[in-house]
């Protein structure tokens, strides 16, 4: 009987050190599986690490914007950059059809509202009484413009997209044009006084932006070189050839029509 009774608390303790046993084994394994998760995450950013920048760096995708096969219209309005004698406000319309993502061609027409800039003073001869000249004292200065027209082709290799304040992303492109038109110039001719319009060929070079705001409409910005030749009096008192550069800043707000190809 004294056997017995000290057999007894002996299986006690042992029943009692099962579960122990148990949960110390569960906790190994947990901790096992989180050193080989830990392994394998750090062998992961190491691998990342060693990748060329466009690999960690993923490209934009999935185009919001479709323009191939679709007509854009754009009421247009700007402002000249670059005159020292004339303030121009132009007031456009342009049209272009898209025969890809990244092509267009497109018709560009605009009228020009002048007026002296204010940069420059006219003065007596003796540097006194100096004022802001009015359009007639600048008849002979090149650079007042009336119509405007060109035939354009737009090339548009960058797509992206910004995120603005974290709560919006907005998709854009980055688009060059080149075109070949015309510049109504006014301007009086060297031996005369009276103002006169005449028709010059131009060559239209420029860069631009467009915000996508809709499936429908795009936000356009755009700075565009004029280029054309007018006649003037050269310093030696002789009449000759002066090449004219008006640079022009234009805000519109284009609509697309249609549906592209899938429709």
């Amino acid at each position: 009987m004294i056997r017995n009774r000290s057999i007894a608390p002996l299986l006690a303790a042992a029943l009692l050190a099962l579960p122990a046993a148990a949960a110390a084994q569960e906790a190994d394994r947990d901790a096992q599986a989180e050193a080989r998760a830990d392994e394998a995450a750090a062998k992961e950013v190491k691998e990342e690490a060693n990748l060329d920048l466009d690999e960690r760096i993923k490209p934009v995708s999935g185009r919001m914007f479709a323009k191939d096969g679709r007509h854009e219209l754009t009421p247009t309005v700007g402002l000249s950059l670059n005159d020292g004698f004339f303030s121009k406000y132009t007031f456009g319309l342009r049209y272009a059809y898209h025969f890809g993502e990244e092509w267009s061609a497109g018709l560009n027409a605009a009228y020009a509202l002048s007026s002296p800039s204010g940069a420059v003073t006219r003065c007596d001869s003796s540097g006194q009484n100096c004022e802001v000249p009015t359009k007639d004292d600048l008849a002979r200065t090149p650079g007042d413009m009336g119509l405007i027209g060109s035939v354009d082709l737009s090339w548009a290799p960058l797509y992206g997209k910004i995120s603005v304040l974290a709560e919006k992303v907005l998709h854009f492109d980055t688009y060059g044009v080149v075109g070949a038109g015309f510049v109504e110039s006014k301007m009086a001719p060297p031996d005369g006084s009276t103002v006169e319009s005449t028709i010059a060929p131009a060559l239209h070079l420029g860069v631009g932006q467009r915000y996508f705001v809709s499936r429908n409409a795009t936000l356009r910005f755009e700075i565009r070189d004029v280029l054309y030749q007018t006649e003037v009096f050269g310093r030696s008192g002789e009449l000759e050839k002066d090449l004219q550069n008006q640079l022009l800043f234009t805000i519109g707000l284009s609509w697309f029509l249609g549906d592209g190809p899938e429709s």
